[in-house]
């Protein structure tokens, strides 16, 4: 058997986030976006933004499937990442080749635009 569990895109549409656990334990997350508009309101306000955004367990995740890359469906690869996640993050190739643009784009807008912040962590996706 396996359990699926909602992150995101539970009470509207955007924070695309789920994860598929199979019965050993080990999860599979399937997408990891932002948060956007009346959805983010809660978690920007929070103290903690950082944590709130990936405010479940990731020690079971053994890899990350992104299933194309819009900002809902790949916006807290950063703060995935930043919990500790190392794992494999599979797409298709063209996913594979937009996912760093449109992350560093997201960083510089949203998080920060000190360059060697974002060289390191787009060198973790590589």
């Amino acid at each position: 058997m396996y359990k699926i569990s909602h992150h995101g895109a539970v009470n509207g549409v955007t924070g695309s986030c789920h994860e598929l656990t199979l019965d050993s334990g080990a999860s599979l997350l399937i997408d990891c976006g932002m948060f956007q508009g009346a959805e983010s309101m809660d978690r920007e306000a929070d103290s903690a933004f950082v944590t709130t955004q990936i405010d479940f367990d990731i020690a079971p995740v053994k890899a990350l499937l992104v299933t194309h890359c819009h900002i809902d469906h790949v916006g807290r690869i950063p703060y995935l990442i930043a919990a500790g996640f190392r794992g494999p993050i599979y797409a298709t190739e063209a996913t594979a080749k937009l996912l760093p643009l449109v992350l560093e784009d997201a960083l510089k807008v949203g998080v920060t635009r000190d360059e060697a912040l974002i060289n390191t962590f787009l060198r973790l996706l590589n």
